[in-house]
């Protein structure tokens, strides 16, 4: 039984580490890397035109220029869900454009903005002053 201990231990220990060090090294090493080796973002942008909350889910239908996608969050439910409204410009980072994804990374949020009409000032005619009061002669006296 003590031959097989070590053995096993670091068969256990390699198993381990050769499935969580690229995920480790990913987060650690990543701004070391050339650009080359980097992971791209391919970010997808799309105006959001539906939102339902569910219990355990939030469900947004966002229509891009590739077509439309309905984006699954199960994670962060509440704070995406006050983030993103309706009409709202999302930036999402997906590999390809998908009908469906879960999950994926917001990028950007652009708020939808309602142009309000100008209120333009109301015209008035502009002030005119009245003459001043001029002295006039009285009638019993001369000059």
């Amino acid at each position: 039984m003590r031959g097989w201990a070590m053995p096993t231990t670091v068969f256990l220990l390699g198993l381990g580490l050769g499935l969580s060090g690229p995920m480790l090294a990913s987060r650690y090493v990543d701004t070391y890397l050339p650009n080359f080796l980097k992971k791209t973002i391919h970010p997808l942008e799309g105006s959001v035109t539906a939102k339902q909350r569910q219990p355990d889910r939030l469900l947004i239908t966002i229509t891009t220029q590739d077509g439309t996608i309905l984006a699954t969050f199960q994670q962060q439910i509440p704070e995406i869900d006050l983030l993103i409204q309706e009409r709202d410009l999302v930036t999402l980072d997906v590999r390809q454009y998908e009908p469906f994804v879960t999950d994926p990374p917001v990028l950007r949020v652009t708020k939808h903005q309602e142009v309000a009409p100008a209120i333009t000032p109301p015209t008035t005619p502009p002030l005119q002053s009245e003459p001043a009061p001029s002295t006039l002669d009285s009638p019993g006296s001369s000059p």
